[in-house]
């Protein structure tokens, strides 16, 4: 049980920071969204997010790629992995093509 924890952590790190980052963009969305917000630097914000979270997750995806394990772990940091950089690509995505609120 001593190594539960940290090889939960292991498993699933990158889609806690795909999490963070869907939250994070989603709530910027609803504050730039109301009356006085929208401010054109504010988008500028949000691409450095993603930039960033895009690269956290391909730095834990190519760590896990050199670590070559077998066996469920290795799936899901594999699997997870990918998940969460298709998924903070998409996301930002989404919110830098929106632009501005109307």
């Amino acid at each position: 049980m001593d190594r539960f924890w940290p090889r939960l952590l292991e498993g699933t790190a990158p889609l806690l920071v795909w999490a963070g980052h869907f939250a994070l963009c989603y709530l910027f969305a609803a504050a730039a969204c109301t009356p006085g917000g929208a401010v054109d630097w504010r988008w500028w914000l949000l691409l450095g997010v993603t930039l960033l979270a895009l690269g956290i997750c391909g730095w834990l995806l190519w760590h896990t790629c050199r670590r070559r394990g077998t066996g469920l772990l290795a799936l899901a940091r594999l699997g997870s992995a990918w998940l969460a950089l298709v998924a903070v690509g998409w996301g930002g995505l989404v919110l830098l093509t929106s632009g501005g609120c109307r």
